[in-house]
């Protein structure tokens, strides 16, 4: 299971907590990085100096996030720039005329082509508005797929906030890479966050808030609403998705880009995407879906499940729909909501379903399957407070899957 930190105090405290207690995993995060860096045409020296063109950026949307920063980078014994790289990886990769020369951008372009690093797709998302649900919860759930060997660097962040450091946002626990602000979680005011990459064929020509930073962003806020208003005042430079769901029952899926933001509503009750524009002012500057393949058959096969669905439904549809190997091709897994590793790839590039989360808006809680969701079992945290619950028969809930009594993390 990934590591739970616990951590709280100030801003730059809270940072140096992470560092400290997740410097392995710091350093493995670096690792990867600089490997999917140098795949792109630019080691990590460069990637450092390109990061730091961000700080002024990240720095002004307040919340103490450059403090934070500097705080994992003290802690963990790196640069604040190589923290930086970390937290702006999405918008390093793959390179643009923005950051090398022409001739530069060509070869790197070639190089990533080859290994098909930018052509593999990530990520299926759902969320569900609570009137659909048995319980009357709102939930948001995806599959988080990217290269396998990152999943040892994944952390839990539980953070308590510190209203007396003039920290007054809402505390929140999120599932993010080791060294990174937030990527996927929930708050204390019951707002869910997930997230889908998207490419747009624009991307990276400015600087703008970091893809991450905007996760952590959504984390300080008290609803969906609040969240889609804030994206609508940001600039940013790459292009993502944030799937959304909040206690009061509000779901909506946000592209967010450089060409402005679209929120996907839903219908009966549910909101499905994986890696391609809806918004028809985003959709003309979607990269050719010929190098985002899995992308629309993927969507096709989440919203066949939806269709499936009775009036009302619990976590085990959520868990059949994220578990679902039906690919297209001669290696179904592959391609499916449920990803599988291509062997035949190099390491570098063998996108897998990382781990699966199912978020409970009203409970604060998330349900983490910690590797490909078909072969382990759900287990579950909360905002904060440890409970012992019986678990119902039936209920896929922690490793072993049976009636036996454990411990997870409850309801704040």
């Amino acid at each position: 299971m990934f590591p739970i930190l616990d951590i709280s105090g100030s801003p730059y405290e809270r940072g140096l907590a992470h560092g400290q207690r997740a410097r392995a995993q710091v350093a493995g995060s670096i690792r990867c990085y600089a490997a999917l860096f140098a795949n792109a045409g630019f080691d990590w020296t460069d990637a450092q100096k390109r990061a730091s063109h961000y700080r002024d950026t990240i720095a002004a949307c307040g919340g103490g996030l450059i403090e934070e920063i500097e705080g994992i980078a003290e802690g963990s014994g790196f640069a604040v720039n190589e923290i930086l790289a970390l937290n702006a990886r999405t918008e390093l990769l793959p390179p643009t005329n923005h950051s090398l020369d022409p001739a530069d951008v060509a070869k790197a372009r070639e190089h990533n082509a080859g290994l098909k690093l930018f052509s593999i797709g990530e990520c299926t998302s759902v969320a569900v508005q609570g009137s659909r649900c048995t319980d009357g919860h709102t939930r948001v759930a995806q599959n988080w797929d990217w290269v396998g060997f990152q999943r040892q660097n994944v952390v839990v962040l539980r953070v308590t906030r510190n209203p007396t450091h003039g920290d007054s946002g809402p505390d929140y626990l999120t599932l993010t890479e080791a060294g990174m602000l937030a990527k996927i979680g929930i708050n204390a005011r019951g707002v869910g966050v997930g997230l889908n990459i998207l490419r747009a064929t624009n991307d990276r020509q400015h600087l703008g808030v970091p893809v991450h930073v905007f996760q952590r962003l959504a984390l300080d806020c008290h609803s969906v609403t609040e969240v889609l208003a804030l994206a609508k005042r940001l600039k940013f430079s790459g292009s993502s998705n944030a799937i959304l769901g909040d206690a009061s029952g509000q779901v909506a899926s946000l592209e967010y880009s450089c060409n402005g933001t679209y929120a996907v509503q839903p219908e009966n009750g549910v909101v499905t995407h994986t890696n391609h524009f809806a918004g028809p002012e985003l959709a003309p500057y979607q990269t050719s879906l010929a190098d985002m393949f899995t992308t629309v058959p993927r969507l096709a096969c989440a919203n066949a499940n939806v269709k499936t669905w009775p009036a009302q439904i619990d976590n085990s549809h959520l868990q059949a729909l994220l578990r679902d190997e039906s690919g297209e091709g001669d290696n179904p897994k592959i391609n499916a909501v449920c990803r599988w590793p291509d062997l035949s790839q190099p390491v570098e590039v063998q996108v897998e379903t990382v781990f699966s989360v199912i978020i409970d808006c009203d409970a604060r809680s998330l349900l983490v399957a910690p590797d490909i969701p078909s072969r382990v079992g759900y287990v579950g945290w909360g905002c904060k407070h440890r409970v012992r619950i019986l678990l119902c028969k039936g209920e896929d809930i922690g490793f072993s899957g049976s009636d036996t009594e454990f411990e997870i993390f409850g309801k704040c």
